[in-house]
């Protein structure tokens, strides 16, 4: 057992249900239609392992953008050859699934919520206490606060969840700091960037807590003038604000993981990558080791040579350096992935 209080190294890590719909596409694949919001059907693919009855599953979430299912097809191909049974599925409006596309956090995480509910009905050719739910990035918070969340019919816990280049922090503060540091790394100076976070804390507190149209309007106007106040031209500053304004991006605001980590006692594995541009290891790595300190199998890691998605450093022919291959396609990863979720789901070895 591992656990969160401290980051270890690598080298000591790794040794209300809806209606199924479904179709056989193969012996072990099943495509699947899962309704979600009204109007909305899921598309994915249940794959099960050949010759395993009932047995567990992972449910795999597609981080932010346009993810489709089946898109970590490494991590997929290790853990059906161990017996674990997997499931992914289009965000609404990508591939299949209906709807249109709305990267809104919310929004992503009733779908999620959606389509576990739909699994916990598949007692058929899965066992319900033993589902386990991966997220990377934005599905890294995801994936957690459905593990928190209680089921709206009685139904087992989440038997575990792995969370990848996931932010970890308070509400608000979590969105703010890292800002904070995009923009100081950018080489924004101190006293206007203080103004920028300040204008900004302000703006989101009324664009996200139902404010007046009005307040929200002059707190928009308050971001532009500090962005120029900064040294950035208006157009860049009225870019800054749009994208700001944008729900996919002001729905990060009102997320809290680090309140939603405090609360989960089934096991937990939470991987860093060394080389990412995304998320921030000097603020995420020690807010998850923090959330996670009371819960006795928790691990936080630090991967080297990887970046946000977890694709491997490669040296091409000509020497270069470079990141490559299918999210999840880093092998000391998918070992380590592997190996944990064998153990915490009963089919170790």
């Amino acid at each position: 057992m591992i656990a969160a209080r401290r980051l270890l190294p690598l080298a000591l890590l790794i040794g209300a249900p809806v209606a199924p719909l479904f179709a056989q596409t193969s012996p072990n694949k099943e495509a699947v239609r899962i309704a979600s919001d009204p109007g909305i059907t899921l598309a994915g693919e249940l794959q099960l392992p050949p010759g395993v009855k009932h047995p567990p599953v992972v449910l795999l979430l597609g981080g932010a953008t346009e993810s489709p299912h089946g898109i970590y097809p490494m991590l997929e191909k290790r853990l059906l050859a161990r017996g674990i049974a997997t499931l992914s599925f289009d965000k609404r409006g990508v591939g299949a699934s209906t709807g249109r596309f709305v990267d809104a956090i919310d929004v992503v995480q009733r779908d999620a919520a959606a389509v576990l509910a739909w699994l916990r009905t598949r007692g058929d050719v899965i066992d319900p206490a033993r589902i386990a739910v991966l997220g990377m990035s934005q599905s890294g918070v995801i994936g957690p606060a459905l593990a928190a969340a209680t089921p709206r019919v009685a139904a087992p816990p989440i038997a575990a969840v792995v969370m990848l280049s996931a932010p970890a922090g308070e509400r608000g503060k979590l969105f703010l700091d890292s800002m904070h540091e995009q923009l100081a790394t950018s080489g924004m100076k101190p006293e206007p960037l203080a103004g920028v976070i300040e204008a900004t804390r302000r703006y989101l507190d009324d664009l996200t807590g139902g404010a007046a149209p009005g307040l929200v309007a002059a707190g928009r106007a308050g971001v532009v003038d500090a962005f120029v106040a900064a040294g950035w031209t208006a157009a860049q500053a009225e870019g800054a604000v749009k994208t700001l304004s944008d729900p996919a991006t002001s729905s990060l605001y009102t997320v809290g993981p680090g309140a939603v980590l405090r609360q989960l006692k089934m096991p937990v594995l939470a991987l860093y990558a060394a080389g990412d541009t995304v998320v921030s290891n000097r603020l995420a790595i020690p807010s998850a080791l923090g959330a996670l300190s009371d819960n006795p199998d928790a691990t936080v890691a630090r991967m080297p040579k990887v970046e946000h998605a977890f694709k491997p450093l490669v040296v091409t022919g000509d020497g270069t350096a470079e990141y490559r291959g299918w999210p999840i396609s880093d092998p000391d990863t998918i070992d380590l992935i592997d190996r944990w979720l064998g153990k915490r789901l009963g089919v170790g070895g």
